[in-house]
């Protein structure tokens, strides 16, 4: 089992508990160092119009440690409109009309926080995206690029929805090597 560290409240959120998962912390001589080296950081976004909002944590740990943020964007393979929209073009297409709008996303963060541009070219260093299972996808990503962390939102679904379905960052902070960073996203 994993170490839990309670994270403190972010401006706006609603007042929830938010977990690190600290599997795998690098440990000393005395056992689990309590400074972890983040080097590189994975941000995982479902384009959700509010999903921004755990970007910022990502740019915020990402200046604080002088990381880099890689972004993921995985489209389930199940059926939903997004992705019968997505079936009628090939995958080259719909992965660039998804980098574009992450792109685009980057950007009217950029204007909202006062963040200048040139900021993103030297945080972020990579986006991907792929079809697949999420945190599958997410898990290979992150090993892939060797991150230390990885940030994603929840829009914290009601228990009955998780029970019945499974929650994505729920999965992630269960099956993940690596700390998991998960942020509650504001409904409005």
């Amino acid at each position: 089992a994993g170490h839990h560290v309670r994270l403190p409240r972010h401006r706006d959120v609603p007042p929830r508990a938010y977990w690190l998962n600290t599997r795998n912390v690098q440990d000393n001589e005395r056992g689990p160092s309590m400074t972890p080296k983040i080097k590189k950081i994975l941000y995982a976004t479902d384009l959700s119009s509010n999903a921004n909002y755990a970007f910022g944590y990502a740019v915020s740990l990402a200046l604080s440690h002088g990381a880099k943020i890689s972004i993921i964007n995985v489209y389930e393979k199940l059926t939903n409109n997004r992705n019968i929209q997505m079936r009628s073009v090939d995958f080259a297409t719909a992965r660039d009309k998804l980098t574009e709008k992450i792109k685009t996303q980057l950007t009217l963060y950029g204007k909202k926080e006062n963040v200048e541009e040139c900021l993103y070219t030297k945080l972020v260093d990579g986006i991907h995206v792929t079809a697949g299972m999420p945190v599958e996808a997410i898990i290979a990503q992150s090993k892939k690029e060797e991150c230390d962390l990885i940030v994603m939102g929840t829009h914290g679904h009601t228990c009955l929805f998780r029970a019945l379905i499974g929650s994505t960052a729920q999965k992630m902070v269960q099956e993940s090597t690596i700390p998991v960073l998960v942020v509650r996203i504001p409904e409005n």
